[in-house]
């Protein structure tokens, strides 16, 4: 008997299973077996299929083809569908060629994905379906019906797509699973509950029917045992968010009638608010509580698949409404083929695992991405309101979006109402880590140099501690040996400080090339030098004073010299006096004194003295001119020998060669009157 004839025998029995792959022919396989791997919500399921076939098959006619696989079903045939991801040619035997397919879910696909991309202000919901049509992910196999709360920035980095979507998918509760159409198309339903994806799927009936050796009419269940397991407690959440600090500490306490023990405590799962912390709380238990007890139960019916609500009847302990987490599928209709390890005689078979209808379904968390590397990056928008930059990640391929959340600048000194702040500009290279080795909260590091901004210290400066702003401002602290000094100042030097140590001379100066230097200060302001101080003006030099002004030396002169006039005014008094010394006015020409009242001139110990060796000596009054002396002394007029002395008791004498009265009347009166 030949290949064909023995491949047309197995046709001619009734097949009960079958296998349609794309752009090959009906008939062109033959199922003998298989059986399943990972069949459950929230995975990426796998059949192994083998099949028996009359030609030779080759790669390009298989790998990456869409694959059904049909389970004749009493009321309508159940398919199974996904893409062909490999498959083990065994070679030839009298009943022809064997093969094993390895059937996978069209999630397959995002394995074979490997992407890094930045997403900022979407919800999980929209970045995973950008995820999926980016994969390539058939549009029409793809129904999205969850979405969570706003994520300020969601990084994938060194991920596939899938183990990107389905960290993000867990993390926030999604639950997701194939619905099978019909005409063999399915559809991934991705739903916030598994009450969501449970209404995709119509209910299936089953009654319990203990084994009893007789051959069964129906579909049933023939075996039912209970698992139950110890997990936590209760889960505990903690966080820090640096835009509303204060207290972000959550918990949610195991809601199902297993008890557990201990706590599942997490820090840092990136939330902004007590009640988004609560929601990733009480996901992270439910994937706990909805484990601790499952009923599993062994049955022939062939439409059994998760996701979907199972009706158990006549059953003493365990009657009631459950969902489908999980089917395990093994079928044979190989008893007239003798290949492999097969199991004879059967048909189908599968073992489900069961949940209580009234407990939602969560799938156990994936770890968080820590990742504990820098990155360099570049600045994308300069500083906001806040004082935080948008940076722009050299990794991010196709992400949507703002380049980056508001991103922190780390600073060497900072705190409530102090601190240090360089702004960065656009362009600018920068080194990035994340917070607690989250990318999702990222921090800048520093800048760095480059190509394009060289560094502003190298070999030709190794001395200089400096810093440069965009506007040209510089900050300087020079270390050379024999020539330190520090330096303030602005672009191109016009206005500078400097504080020259050079070879030990200390001299600070402060000066502006253009304009003006003003020195203020509210309460006191001191000029203080040990040796001299020079003031140097080329034009006017004005120093004016609300209330007194004080010009005094310890030891030594003052000497205050004008090239034209020298003018001292005073609103009120105004006093030159030596206490010590002598006072001396000295006028190369004239020296006037003027009043607009009275002048004295005081002698309080010695002398006054009036002299005009080679001038007129003139007193010109207005009005009455005195001359008096309080005292034992006198007062005399001479001139060429001639004299006038009033003495203290009172004598009037003249002498004179000559004395000369003329009036028009002259009375000389006394009580005597006398010559010698």
């Amino acid at each position: 008997m030949g290949f064909m004839d023995i491949f047309n025998e197995l046709k001619a029995n009734k097949s009960h299973f079958s296998v349609a792959i794309q752009g090959m022919p009906d008939g062109m396989v033959y199922v003998t077996d298989f059986e399943s791997r990972d069949d459950r919500l929230c995975e990426d399921y796998e059949f192994k299929i083998q099949v028996l076939s009359p030609e030779h098959l080759t790669s390009e006619m298989l790998i990456g083809k869409d694959v059904s696989l049909s389970l004749v079903w009493s009321m309508l045939d159940r398919t199974i569908s996904g893409l062909i991801s490999g498959f083990i040619a065994h070679g030839q035997s009298h009943q022809g060629y064997h093969y094993t397919l390895i059937m996978s879910s069209h999630l397959t696909l995002l394995k074979h994905q490997h992407s890094n991309r930045v997403f900022t202000a979407m919800d999980a919901g929209k970045i995973i379906l950008s995820v999926f049509e980016k994969a390539g992910f058939p549009a029409q196999k793809l129904n999205v019906q969850a979405s969570s709360t706003m994520l300020d920035m969601t990084v994938q980095y060194n991920e596939t797509d899938y183990e990107f979507v389905t960290r993000l998918m867990r993390k926030h509760g999604f639950v997701y699973s194939f619905v099978e159409q019909t005409g063999g198309e399915c559809t991934l339903y991705i739903c916030n509950d598994s009450n969501g994806i449970a209404q995709e799927f119509d209910e299936i009936n089953l009654s319990y029917v203990p084994p009893s050796g007789q051959v069964r009419t129906s579909e049933s269940i023939f075996a039912i045992s209970r698992q139950a397991q110890l997990f936590p407690q209760s889960t505990h959440l903690d966080d820090y968010n640096y835009q509303a600090p204060g207290n972000l500490q959550v918990s949610k306490n195991n809601s199902a009638s297993v008890i557990g023990f201990g706590e599942d405590s997490h820090y840092g799962d990136n939330y902004g608010q007590s009640n988004e912390g609560q929601d990733l709380a009480t996901i992270r238990q439910q994937a706990f509580d909805c484990q601790r007890e499952q009923i599993i139960i062994d049955t022939d019916c062939r439409a059994l698949r998760p996701g979907m609500r199972l009706n158990i009847y006549d059953h003493p302990e365990h009657d009631g409404q459950y969902l489908v987490t999980r089917v395990e599928h093994k079928g044979s209709q190989s008893a007239s083929v003798e290949y492999g390890s097969n199991v004879k005689g059967l048909t189908y078979k599968n073992q489900a695992y069961l949940i209580s209808v009234n407990q939602p379904y969560k799938a156990p968390l994936r770890p968080a991405r820590r990742v504990f590397a820098t990155f360099n990056a570049l600045i994308e928008q300069e500083i906001d309101d806040k004082g935080n930059y948008v940076v722009k990640l050299p990794f991010n391929q196709d992400g949507e979006g703002q380049e980056s959340r508001p991103t922190r600048l780390m600073q060497p000194y900072g705190g409530s109402g102090h601190g240090m702040h360089f702004p960065l500009t656009q362009g600018t290279e920068v080194l990035v880590c994340g917070e607690n080795g989250d990318l999702d909260r990222p921090i800048i590091l520093g800048a760095l140099y480059n190509e394009n901004a060289p560094n502003p210290v190298t070999s030709e400066n190794p001395t200089e501690n400096k810093l440069v702003t965009k506007a040209g401002h510089s900050f300087v602290m020079d270390d050379k040996k024999g020539e330190e000094k520090i330096s303030l100042a602005n672009k191109n030097n016009k206005n500078q400080l400097i504080l020259d140590a050079t070879n030990g001379a200390h001299q600070a100066m402060l000066k502006s090339v253009d304009g003006d230097v003003k020195i203020s200060a509210k309460e006191n302001l001191q000029f203080v030098a040990e040796n001299d101080a020079n003031f140097t003006v080329a034009n006017n030099f004005t120093t004016r004073v609300e209330n007194n002004l004080q010009i005094q030396t310890r030891e030594g002169d003052i000497t205050v010299t004008s090239a034209a006039d020298l003018t001292l005014n005073s609103a009120s008094n105004s006093r030159i006096q030596a206490t010590d010394g002598n006072l001396e006015l000295t006028a190369t020409d004239e020296l006037k004194m003027q009043a607009r009242q009275d002048i004295s001139v005081y002698s309080v110990d010695g002398n006054l003295e009036l002299q005009a060796p080679q001038g007129d000596l003139e007193l010109n009054s207005g009005k009455n001119i005195t001359i008096k002396a309080n005292g034992q002394g006198s007062i005399q007029l001479s001139q060429g020998g001639a004299s006038i002395e009033i003495d203290a008791a009172g004598n009037l004498t003249i002498e004179a060669t000559n004395i000369t009265l003329s009036a028009t009347n002259i009375a000389i009166k006394g009580s005597a009157i006398s010559n010698n």
